[in-house]
């Protein structure tokens, strides 16, 4: 990670992250997206949404910079048993629902 990530995830975590889940559904989560085709393996982040995956993946409730809203926190794809509220800020944003 270069340093502009390391600064990026420094103050994602202070500015972004406003409640976190339990350790159990982190690690599932996580483990979503070691296996998932859109990460980002040098920078440990999220082709889709962008975000740090240690960050999106224990976190409830997020602020969301690039829409200027908060969040519950969800796979943008719906990849952790989540469709439904991916689909929910997909419609928001105009966008096709995953299937």
């Amino acid at each position: 990670m270069g340093i502009g990530d390391k600064i990026l995830h420094l103050l994602a975590e202070k500015i972004i992250v406003k409640s976190n889940v339990s350790d159990a559904v982190a690690k599932q989560r996580m483990s979503v997206c070691f296996k998932c085709e859109n990460r980002d393996l040098e920078n440990e982040k999220c082709k889709v949404c962008g975000c740090f995956l240690d960050l999106k993946t224990t976190t409830e409730i997020n602020w969301n910079v690039k829409k200027n809203r908060q969040e519950v926190t969800h796979c943008p794809l719906g990849k952790w048993n989540d469709i439904e509220i991916a689909n929910e800020y997909r419609k928001i944003d105009g966008l096709v629902p995953v299937i």
